[in-house]
């Protein structure tokens, strides 16, 4: 009675597989955007990618990127990242929305090319890791899905080079497409995508694919690859020559990797292991038992049943390589940092829902294959369905607590929501120099704009920010503006009697001053 209600499932399932994959997708699409507006921007990477695209937007320079209007060569990147920034820009306004949309679309794009890709295993298999991607709580949380960096962007090209290289051997087509998207994964992240190099090559000398290849491919191969950088380069060579390059080789590869502790971002080589991997507070431990297990069953099972499938070697090989080289290459270097290891999450959630797709179908199987199974095997089969159900089971268990973490949790910050509400782009006092006087990340920095206020203040008011807090502002001749705390306020009174308040009221938590040109100035 069970297995016959169960069968009717599986039936049910097969026939109506497209709308429960559409109801897959708009869940993850529902964790992407759903309140993306609302979190805290981020002072780092977040913030100055956003300085940068907004600033390139100001320029009219779309491939040399400025920080507070000067060259930046602290944020090594090529440029495509920004222009997924600038997209979000020209659709949504200059808005934290638009600084985080194409991060978001990226990473709701991967989710779905993956469950597309799964489903040439089984149906089931492509919805699971849907699931996974919505239970998917560090890159949802931080720096990746739900933030204006490089790394969903360079995500989706790493993702897709990988599952375009596991059809290198259906049609040789599927290399040229791998050398594009790694071309456009550097382009967005830099040395990072030499990952997919690794990966790729060692895929193809183990699949032998490598010795199949013509010298015609080969060469379209390289078109591919290197078409695409050399263009930017020459682009970027028009504006400063070799600089650009010479640092990103100096810094971005060679500081970063080197034991000098670069940024003070080194730790042990468990680092990785320990708080992703190893944490049990995340889905990503369970699913490496899941991989464990399956790899052992379906070896067990292979063996037994003497029908070793060069397709299955080759694919769990392809998963292998695609987990363990970002992993442990990223461990060897010096620098580290937790999304480093983000790449390696996605064949987790690959092998893990493959495995579990298989299980699910087990009854299915013995059925059409007419199959007189003892109650051995019976027992067996039950066992492992029960074992899947429980996965399932957990997949639900952390997508909730990624839901109440990171959306129900999304959670702001009373100066930002100040900044952005206190200034509208059409305002007389728009576009003036600014200055601020609130605390600060670092206390040390009083008088200084963090790297997210300033990109609040640019934004929202077109700013032109300023360091130097009240000293320099009132010796500012121009017009100009000042924020500050209300503790300030009252402790500068006497020196800011001349100034107006453009915003705000002096029982508020902030306000914004504003103070006109200095007759006398020239």
């Amino acid at each position: 009675m069970l297995k016959k209600a169960y069968m009717v499932i599986l039936r049910f399932f097969e026939k109506f597989y497209w709308i429960f994959f559409a109801a897959a997708c708009l869940t993850l699409a529902f964790y992407c955007f759903r309140c993306l507006d609302v979190q805290y921007v981020d002072s780092w990477d977040e913030a100055r990618h956003g300085v940068n695209a907004y600033e390139m937007i100001q320029n009219g320079d779309y491939i040399r990127h400025t920080y507070n209007y000067v060259v930046d060569d602290w944020n090594l990147k090529p440029s495509i990242s920004y222009w997924g920034i600038i997209l979000g820009f020209r659709i949504f306004g200059y808005s934290v929305l638009g600084l985080r949309f194409c991060s978001a679309l990226a990473y709701l794009l991967t989710g779905i090319g993956c469950g597309l890709f799964a489903k040439r295993y089984s149906k089931e298999a492509s919805i699971l890791v849907l699931g996974f991607f919505c239970a998917n709580t560090l890159p949802l949380s931080a720096h990746l899905a739900r933030a204006g960096d490089a790394d969903a962007l360079y995500l989706l090209f790493f993702t897709f080079a990988i599952l375009a290289m596991f059809r290198i051997r259906e049609n040789h087509r599927n290399l040229y497409i791998c050398g594009l998207l790694f071309s456009l994964a550097f382009l967005t992240k830099s040395w990072h995508a030499g990952m997919i190099a690794v990966i790729g090559g060692l895929y193809l000398l183990l699949t032998r694919e490598l010795f199949t290849l013509r010298i015609k491919e080969w060469g379209v191969f390289l078109l591919s690859v290197f078409a695409p950088l050399l263009t930017w380069f020459g682009w970027r060579y028009t504006k400063d020559g070799f600089t650009f390059l010479i640092q990103m080789v100096k810094v971005d590869l060679l500081a970063r990797t080197s034991g000098t502790n670069y940024e003070g971002h080194e730790f042990p080589f468990s680092f990785y292991y320990d708080t992703v991997f190893g944490n049990e507070a995340h889905i990503y431990r369970w699913l490496i038992w899941i991989c464990i297990i399956g790899a052992v069953a379906g070896t067990i099972l292979l063996l037994h049943k003497k029908a070793l499938s060069r397709i299955v070697l080759e694919d769990s090989a392809g998963y292998l390589l695609w987990f363990s080289v970002p992993l442990f290459g990223f461990s060897l270097v010096s620098t580290k940092l937790i999304w480093y290891c983000y790449p390696c999450i996605v064949p987790l959630f690959l092998a893990s829902s493959v495995f579990l797709g298989k299980l699910l179908r087990l009854p299915a199987e013995g059925r059409k294959a007419g199959e007189t199974v003892r109650w051995k095997q019976e027992i067996f089969g039950g066992c492992m369905w029960l074992a899947a159900a429980g996965c399932i089971f957990l997949t639900a268990y952390f997508m909730r607590d990624t839901y109440l973490t990171v959306i129900r949790g999304a959670k702001g910050d009373g100066f930002q929501m100040f900044l952005q509400e206190s200034v509208d782009r059409m305002d007389a006092y728009a576009g003036r120099k600014a200055y601020i006087m609130t605390d600060t990340e670092n206390p040390e920095h009083i008088g200084s704009w963090d790297q997210n206020m300033l990109f609040l203040a640019e934004i929202s008011g077109d700013f032109h920010c300023m360091n130097g807090g009240v000293e320099e502002f009132l010796k500012e001749d121009e017009e100009a503006v000042l924020y500050l705390d209300r503790g300030r306020y009252t402790e500068y009174a006497e020196e800011l009697k001349g100034t107006e308040i453009l915003y705000g009221s002096p029982m508020e938590e902030y306000l914004l001053l504003g103070k006109e040109k200095n007759p006398g100035a020239l």
